[in-house]
């Protein structure tokens, strides 16, 4: 088996040796990713799943949830699933773009549709979706749908924000993902952006090493973040597109109709927890607001940190490819 390039822990010891095929059952699928909250839409996809591959599998497949981190950051999971270590390893397209360029796309600002059933059709079907599933076979991945983690929006410490200039006025230490587009996102409205682990974000707001962070309602809830911020600010800016990739040398090896069982239960899971999602959302706002101070931007003040990272578009062309923002962009069009 080859090995990733970073140092396997025992905990991906012990889950490699369990990935051996027993008595009874042809194939394991390691399932390894950040999440722990078991309420949250996409870990509840992620049972799902696993029902559905059992159930439709016979057994044949056996899924073994590593979540928490377990398996270690989104980086590690990737990489190990782009090695064939892991079968399948779901993670924003955010953390994944330093594998797979093209999906930059997803970091372009205030472009994603509002209506969930447009989105859905958009990133699961069609001309943009087969793009990506190129994108990531060309590096030993197949791709297995896109699941709705939200759009993400900012909360903060001691500072209300209605506007760029209120952000840059309080020199905001913003904590991003290590991704350039986002670091250069919270550049250009005037943040000092700090990229920090996903699974150090809550030790380092608490300690004060940022002053605010950038996550969807569900993230803001199932960490906790509201117990150490004062502020969430609807500043809608980027979905977090939560893509599900799968070892494709691993998926190549299964034959026809584990395969076919494999992506009809992807298409469940990814529908399920795109509704879930959806319904959720007018509830996890309720939920925040018994514990932060919820800002709505009115038109004018939305429009202002448009304008600010209108020219993010560029940057994004330079690492995705002009072929896919285009092929996104005539999609949003049509």
């Amino acid at each position: 088996m080859r090995v990733s390039s970073f140092m396997i822990s025992g905990a991906m010891m012990s889950a490699l040796a369990l990935a051996t095929p027993a008595l009874g059952q042809d194939y394991t699928m390691i399932m390894a990713h950040t999440l722990s909250d078991t309420n949250h839409p996409i870990y509840q996809a992620f049972q799902r799943l696993e029902t559905e591959i059992e159930q439709r599998t016979d057994g044949r497949i056996d899924v073994l949830d590593q979540g928490g981190g377990a398996l270690g950051s989104d980086r590690e999971i990737m990489e190990s699933t782009i090695f064939g270590d892991i079968q399948f390893g779901p993670m924003s397209s955010s953390a994944a773009v330093q594998f797979v360029p093209e999906l930059a796309v997803f970091d372009i600002p205030y472009v994603m549709p509002s209506d969930t059933e447009a989105r859905y059709q958009l990133l699961n079907q069609g001309p943009l979706a087969d793009a990506i599933g190129a994108a990531m076979e060309a590096k030993g991945l197949k791709f297995m749908g896109i699941m709705d983690g939200g759009f993400r929006n900012l909360t903060t410490k001691n500072t209300e924000v209605h506007t760029p200039q209120d952000i840059a006025s309080a020199n905001l230490r913003v904590r991003v993902q290590e991704n350039p587009i986002h670091i250069a996102i919270w550049r250009d409205l005037g943040a000092a952006p700090t990229p920090i682990a996903f699974t150090e974000l809550y030790g380092a707001l608490q300690q004060g090493v940022v002053d605010a962070q950038e996550n969807p309602y569900g993230h803001i809830l199932s960490q906790r973040f509201y117990e150490v911020q004062d502020y969430l600010i609807n500043t809608n800016h980027i979905l977090l597109a939560n893509v599900s990739a799968v070892s494709l040398e691993w998926y190549n090896t299964l034959p026809e109709d584990l395969q076919a069982a494999l992506d009809e239960s992807f298409e469940v899971a990814t529908r399920y927890q795109w509704d879930v999602q959806a319904e959720l959302q007018d509830s996890q706002r309720a939920e925040l607001e018994q514990h932060l101070t919820v800002i709505d931007l009115t038109p004018e003040e939305l429009a202002l940190f448009q304008e600010q990272t209108a020219g993010v578009v560029d940057m994004v062309r330079e690492r995705a490819g002009n072929e896919i923002v285009d092929t996104l962009m005539n999609n949003l069009a049509d």
